[in-house]
């Protein structure tokens, strides 16, 4: 975990000091590259919730998609036609079904977590004794 913020802190000081202009052309294979470190990213925390992580499944993942994605882009940009659309699309949805996982996940444990602690009932005192 330090790392991951060590590496948060060090890539935002190196995007405020150094900054990357991306060239128009270029946006679209950026947003879908991005879209797909996103995907990746958020599965592989759903996969680490589920004890099921394997860093090996996520570099092939992270690099394929990220390789298939640059295709369809670079397709619909020879055919003049907008396939980066789609492919935001179905990575918003699969990024929000991994979003929906890790939810239902920490809800879940949250909930738990409150079904264990004892609740004591609440004692009345009555003026008179009962019937």
């Amino acid at each position: 975990m330090l790392y991951a913020i060590l590496g948060i802190v060090l890539g935002t000081i190196a995007g405020i000091f150094f900054p990357a202009n991306i060239p128009p052309e270029y946006s679209r294979y950026t947003a879908v590259a991005i879209l797909a470190l996103l995907d990746s990213l958020f599965a592989a925390i759903g996969a680490q919730t589920k004890k099921e992580f394997n860093v090996g499944n996520f570099i092939t993942g992270l690099v394929f998609y990220a390789f298939i994605t640059a295709f369809f882009v670079y397709l619909g940009d020879k055919l003049n036609l907008d396939l980066y659309l789609g492919v935001t699309v179905v990575f918003m949805f699969r990024i929000m079904q991994n979003i929906g996982v890790l939810r239902d996940f920490y809800f879940k444990r949250f909930y738990n977590m409150e079904e264990k602690k004892q609740y004591f009932p609440l004692v009345f005192l009555r003026a008179s004794p009962l019937p």
